[in-house]
């Protein structure tokens, strides 16, 4: 009885959190916005999005093949739609991830990659997702299309997983509504001509959670070797390991079925680590990489940025290869032992020195959190940058504030239910907020906290139908 009070507990902590940090979200979105507001575009789009779910909910409760493929499908033409239009061209890191996967592929790349001044040294991290492109580019050869075709399909994979999830852990209708507002988001639209790491990452995310809610050992094992891709593309599954570990310990205290639970959880840490090895490994034999790319050279260079804006010694960035990481790894003739200890002086300042520090990271979240999310930046070139794409990213805005509101009332609801578990979706959206206090943001960083969202939106909307059962 006391395990499940703690759980009570914990769940109704992460609610509040979560709340506050929604209310403060609504609140930056409304200070940051507020002379842009149009009612009749807010009545207009609130609309949209109601019938649009609406339909998704009718179409899925005759026939859920079909409500997947005609979503997978209008995906499909949307985003195809979009880059007909947008015709995006790699730029900044990403037009640099393609010519480093151009190297491998050459076999020239280790020129680079154990050049201690050279952007994949410092940005080691970056080798895993470089090597993908590279692998993509070997098969279907180096026309942007192919990537982006794959950039589409990875975005239709975390619909149809955020479906599933919602299908095995809530309602068929709540997946229903989650998918479709995830898809016809117009951030993650605008971003489907992007070249990035974020789709893929969140497709495997998404995937791995599917697998580990199933609590059998099989899933734990796909499920954690889906999390330990997702680590090589993108280094933040320390989030999910976190959050799983919380919610499996809590149900190892509180049923009797002890070891079985706790070996769940062992299964999925183990084979997530073993594809992290496994893979760093390989990369050091076949020399892509001098070292493990999951041990980053240049260690704290983000929390430098996150906790003060700038880098060690101030030099603000040039270019994607010469940014303040470069500029401040270049005083020190590129020692990055020397480096690491600067960092942690300057992190170690700025904690110190918290009355200086607060302000920043108040201002830095606020905008984190209510700001427009600047994907379009990376989507479209400057001369496509009209007053119509501000209008569609701030309909996309909008639909952020309807996600805020949406989960607001999910995690209201919460409290007057008495969980048994921990909702881990509610957990990981905390993680996500709270690991950006920390580190560098921008408005595009939110990207996992969309699925989150819907997936919580998702679930006050169904609540919401069903107090109002002639709507559907």
């Amino acid at each position: 009885m006391k395990i499940k009070s703690m759980v009570s507990k914990l769940n109704f902590l992460f609610a509040i959190f979560g709340i506050i940090v929604l209310l403060i979200s609504g609140h930056a979105y409304y200070e940051l916005t507020k002379e842009k507001l149009s009612i009749n575009t807010t009545v207009i789009i609130l609309f949209i999005t109601l019938a649009s779910v609406i339909t998704a909910v009718r179409v899925n409760r005759k026939n859920t093949k079909y409500f997947l493929i005609g979503l997978s499908v209008i995906s499909l033409i949307i985003y195809a739609l979009w880059n007909l239009y947008a015709k995006t061209t790699p730029i900044s890191d990403y037009q640099i991830l393609l010519e480093g996967a151009n190297k491998i592929i050459d076999g020239t790349f280790k020129q680079e990659s154990f050049d201690k001044t050279n952007y994949f040294y410092f940005y080691n991290f970056q080798i895993g997702y470089t090597s993908y492109l590279a692998l993509i580019t070997k098969i279907f050869g180096d026309k942007l299309i192919f990537f982006k075709i794959l950039e589409w399909i990875y975005l239709i994979v975390t619909s149809v997983m955020i479906y599933k999830i919602c299908e095995d852990r809530y309602t068929k209708d709540i997946g229903a509504i989650a998918a479709t507002m995830y898809s016809l988001y117009i951030p993650n639209i605008m971003g489907s001509s992007v070249i990035n790491n974020q789709h893929i990452s969140g497709a495997l995310m998404v995937t791995s959670l599917y697998f580990i809610l199933k609590n059998d050992k099989k899933s734990a094992a796909i499920g954690g070797v889906f999390l330990g891709l997702m680590q090589i593309f993108r280094p933040i599954a320390i989030i999910v390991i976190i959050g799983v570990a919380i919610t499996y310990l809590c149900k190892v205290f509180s049923k009797t079925m002890y070891l079985e639970i706790l070996g769940i959880l062992v299964t999925y840490i183990l084979c997530f680590t073993m594809v992290v090895k496994l893979v760093d490994f390989a990369f050091v034999k076949t020399e892509i990489a001098p070292k493990a790319i999951s041990q980053s050279n240049a260690k704290y260079f983000k929390f430098v940025l996150g906790l003060t804006d700038e880098g060690v010694y101030k030099i603000p960035t040039e270019s994607a290869r010469k940014t303040q990481v470069y500029f401040d790894l270049e005083r020190l003739n590129f020692d990055y032992d020397a480096y690491n200890k600067e960092c942690l002086k300057v992190i170690k300042n700025s904690i110190t020195n918290y009355k200086e520090t607060f302000p920043f990271i108040k201002t830095k979240m606020y905008d984190f959190l209510g700001k427009r999310d600047n994907q379009y930046s990376f989507s479209l070139s400057e001369e496509k940058i009209t007053d119509n794409t501000f209008k569609l990213s701030e309909i996309g805005n909008l639909q952020y504030l309807f996600l805020i509101i949406g989960a607001l009332g999910a995690l209201l609801g919460k409290f007057k239910r008495n969980n048994k578990e921990i909702d881990i979706i509610c957990l990981l959206f905390i993680g996500f907020i709270l690991v950006h206090i920390f580190i560098e943001t921008q408005t595009r960083y939110r990207y996992e906290m969309y699925i989150l969202l819907a997936i919580l939106a998702g679930e006050f909307i169904s609540r919401f139908m069903k107090k109002t059962k002639s709507v559907l």
